[in-house]
């Protein structure tokens, strides 16, 4: 049990990625791996920090490194090191953290299919070497070259099968397509017979997106406020509507970092809009809310005051806790006390919260005194 009380599962939280790994990418692809490394350099020149929190009073950071394959600088030392995750984790009062990849783009990397194939594989090949210091711990999902779905349903394949990743994760849409394309049939095909996790996790700003909604905002303030709960709408349309659920009834279906107050308003309009024009999505054959119910969940940013109503609304299993380490606008070292301490939440809707829905969207297993709810 955490160090509050609850057996924690973190259902988003980053990093995982040793120092150097760009390095190990097969030498004929390094000229697009510096190609590809200036266009991040470029494209997150004004987030604060390069996306990365580094202003931590106890100087827990790693030195930064001159190498221009390294892209982040500075960075919380347990984002490449296991062994200080594994003490951040016990600090933050987390038992099991569930690690995303960068959203850089990779799905796509530079329109090139063979390399954004050969930096997915080099990228989960890495973070697989990360979580072997503490497998019972720390749990992966894959990144995957979306841009040729077929190369990205044989890599989320060996994931799983060679270093047992919970899921994979994708942008909310790849570039030009929407994730209902059935082109991506043979990926959720694939996610499902293995039982694992699909996930979608921003990447509307990512190098080489085709943009969607964000062509708007002229500030990274506005960019990064609107495209992640905007691209999560997309998706949940997608997922819903356009048919993939009721195409792999088994799937479960994360929609992480975007919020959870917009989405009974969503599913609401979504309802409204199916019953009157059923016949515009030929997969559907009962409420989106329905389907969004019995197959999706959203992570939560410790303070939202939200999610008593959405768990009301939507479903009490809808909703996992995440710590978002160690990005730039994440709570470390409290965000776990500052879920534990509200008021305005059961205790039974925090041990659903902290642990028994990210089990379920994950198939992970949860100890017999975590305290979840039957």
């Amino acid at each position: 049990m955490g160090r509050y009380g609850h057996y924690v599962i973190d259902a988003d939280g980053h990093g995982g990625e040793p120092r150097g790994w760009r390095r190990r990418i097969e030498s004929r692809f390094m000229p697009q791996m510096r190609d590809y490394v200036a266009s991040m350099r470029e494209k997150y020149k004004t987030v604060p920090g390069a996306g990365q929190r580094a202003n931590f009073e106890d100087g827990g950071v790693g030195a930064a490194v001159d190498d221009e394959l390294e892209f982040d600088g500075e960075l919380r030392a347990g984002m490449t090191d296991p062994a200080k995750r594994l003490e951040d984790m016990d600090l933050e009062g987390i038992d099991v953290a569930v690690l995303f990849p960068p959203g850089s783009g990779e799905e796509w990397a530079l329109g090139d299919p063979a390399f954004a194939a050969a930096l997915c594989r080099t990228l989960n090949d890495a973070r697989a070497e990360y979580a072997s210091h503490a497998p019972d711990r720390i749990k992966l999902v894959a990144k995957l070259p979306m841009i040729d779905p077929e190369r990205a349903a044989e890599e989320l394949d060996r994931c799983v099968t060679e270093h047992g990743f919970v899921g994979m994760v994708t942008a909310t849409h790849i570039q030009q397509r929407n994730l209902d394309d059935r082109a991506f049939d043979v990926v959720w095909e694939t996610a499902e017979r293995h039982g694992v996790a699909v996930c979608t996790h921003g990447g509307g700003q990512a190098p080489g997106q085709v943009p969607f909604g964000i062509e708007r905002f002229p500030t990274r303030l506005g960019v990064h406020a609107i495209t992640h709960p905007l691209g999560a709408m997309q998706a949940v349309y997608n997922f819903t509507v356009g048919g993939i659920l009721p195409r792999f009834p088994k799937l479960r279906v994360g929609f992480m970092e975007a919020g959870v107050g917009w989405l009974p308003f969503w599913l609401e309009r979504l309802d409204e809009h199916w019953e009157m024009m059923p016949e515009q999505a030929p997969d559907l054959d009962r409420p989106p809310s329905e389907v969004f119910a019995a197959h999706g969940f959203l992570t939560m940013e410790p303070t939202e005051t939200m999610v008593p109503y959405v768990l009301e609304q939507v479903s009490p299993d809808v909703i996992c806790y995440s710590s978002d380490y160690c990005h730039w606008d994440c709570d470390f070292p409290d965000s776990v006390r500052l879920l534990a301490e509200r008021d305005d939440l059961s205790d039974e809707n925090k041990a659903r919260v902290f642990a028994s829905s990210a089990a379920r969207l994950f198939a992970l297993e949860l100890p017999s005194d975590a305290g979840a709810p039957a």
